[in-house]
């Protein structure tokens, strides 16, 4: 929670600020921005959490958080109520920016790891797997496959197939030390996790079905992207996958001056953002906010028209 109430400028206090999990893109994304803000606004302090894709929404809506960072499909979900928010809409939610960072997702086999992504879900026995924890958007995608292919983690366990559920970091080192074979992330490109992966260990990512992004695509506006070759050691073809771009969400209660003042200072340095993390090249405050999935920040949208970014 806020440590005090900020009515003037002179102390703005502590934001909790929601990111990723450790080992992830979205923790360092969060860190370097923060370190931006806390420079050039002293009265502004940001404590940096971790967090998950499907989890922050709720956590910037419900006050708990009050920044994050999101995917722009699951924002739309949250802000309507729909699928995992079904009955719960998220009125309090609004963002800063989009396009952030692309956020693909990458299906990782090992060199020994011979069956396609239907056959793991289908016919598979005794494979061990490896996703993220619960409330991340990478475990959320693991679960649209599977009731693509007809399956649960009830399923999946009858035929023996394990599923183990870690952060970036452990399910690296699980790879690495051959414990999985298998392994289902949503990271920015380049993955630090999939770098280590696939360094210390032979495997390749690759393409989910183009007809089970079609269906993503119309039953959750699960867009597609492209995890171009030679981004990790031994990729040698393009891989077609999903793509989710990263919010800047903000709970609507925050103040103006607040949002305006860290949507300033994100702009101000946008040229430095690829310096925290290579994904974020794609970030450009002129059009931040051309396909808003949610409302935009009264702050944020003050700042974008003084810019002339918007009317």
């Amino acid at each position: 929670m806020v440590s005090m109430m900020f009515q003037t400028a002179a102390f703005a206090g502590t934001f909790e600020w929601t990111s990723g999990q450790l080992g992830g893109g979205w923790y360092t994304m969060t860190a370097g921005l923060a370190k931006f803000i806390e420079e050039a606004n002293p009265d502004i302090k940001i404590k940096v959490v971790p967090g998950g894709g499907t989890a922050n929404p709720s956590k910037v809506n419900f006050g708990k958080s009050q920044f994050g960072l999101g995917l722009d499909t699951l924002a739309f979900l949250a802000r309507d109520g729909i699928d995992i928010y079904k009955g719960k809409p998220h009125n309090d939610l609004m963002m800063i920016g989009g396009s952030l960072s692309d956020t693909l997702f990458h299906f990782v086999k090992a060199d020994r790891a011979k069956l396609s992504l239907e056959q793991l879900f289908t016919e598979a026995e005794d494979v061990n797997i490896g996703v993220t924890k619960a409330g991340s958007s990478d475990q959320k995608i693991f679960t649209w496959i599977m009731d693509y292919y007809g399956t649960s983690y009830q399923g999946l366990k009858k035929r023996g197939v394990s599923v183990n559920h870690a952060n970036y970091s452990e399910l690296a080192s699980q790879y690495k030390d051959k414990l999985i074979d298998y392994v289902f992330v949503n990271l920015g490109v380049p993955g630090a996790a999939v770098i280590d992966m696939l360094i210390s260990r032979k495997g390749d990512v690759h393409s989910l079905p183009e007809a089970m992004m079609k269906e993503f695509k119309k039953s959750y506006g699960y867009n597609t992207g492209i995890i171009k070759a030679g981004t990790y050691k031994n990729q040698n073809n393009a891989v077609s996958t999903g793509n989710m771009g990263t919010v800047i969400l903000v709970g609507k209660s925050i103040p103006e001056d607040i949002v305006y003042r860290v949507t300033k200072t994100i702009c101000e340095n946008e040229s430095k953002l690829p310096d925290i993390h290579g994904s974020m090249a794609s970030y450009k405050c002129a059009t931040a906010t051309k396909n808003a999935t949610i409302p935009v920040h009264p702050g944020a949208a003050k700042y974008y028209k003084e810019m002339g970014y918007i009317k």
